[in-house]
């Protein structure tokens, strides 16, 4: 039970990044080539499961699922560079949350990676580092929001104004 768990928890994971990622990418051939890849992990995971034996973590589809999602955060921002706008970075969402994903897969991979080859004191000892990198991603996702919502309150309250703007500059 505990397999299907971890298993379901990394495939999960995953999907969620990878949807924001792709709801996040502009560029019709990033969208696909971040599906594709999916659609590739998904099987992998799938067949992962039912072949591999699980020691405590399942370290490989972890590892594979950080090393795609941080190819997937290149391509966004690769993308997002190319485009000149007049505001700053930090007032877009996608910022934080691509730098979100980027610093909590970075900062946990190689405690992942060696789940399965230190023993359980070592890891119970360093695992709490796990969860910093979590909090920092839990943090800049909610900035992320908070920017949505300030961009809402902003949008709306420009529909709602009763007096038309008549200035053709």
């Amino acid at each position: 039970m505990r397999h299907l768990y971890l298993a379901s928890y990394t495939l999960f994971e995953y999907v969620f990044f990878s949807t924001l990622l792709i709801s996040l990418a502009g560029i019709k051939k990033n969208r696909n080539i971040i599906l594709i890849l999916s659609v590739c992990f998904i099987l992998f995971q799938i067949g992962y499961f039912f072949v591999a034996k699980f020691k405590r973590l399942d370290s490989v589809p972890i590892g594979i699922e950080t090393i795609l999602l941080l190819f997937f955060s290149v391509l966004l921002f690769a993308e997002q560079f190319k485009i000149t706008k007049t505001d700053t970075i930090y007032s877009n969402p996608w910022f934080f949350i691509a730098i979100g994903i980027v610093i909590y897969l970075s900062g946990s991979f190689f405690f992942n990676i060696l789940a399965n080859n230190i023993d359980i004191e070592t890891t119970g000892k360093y695992w709490f580092f796990t969860y910093i990198f979590e909090t920092i991603k839990n943090m800049l996702f909610a900035i992320s929001i908070f920017i949505i919502a300030k961009k809402g309150d902003e949008n709306s309250t420009k529909k709602s104004s009763a007096i038309p703007n008549l200035d053709m500059i």
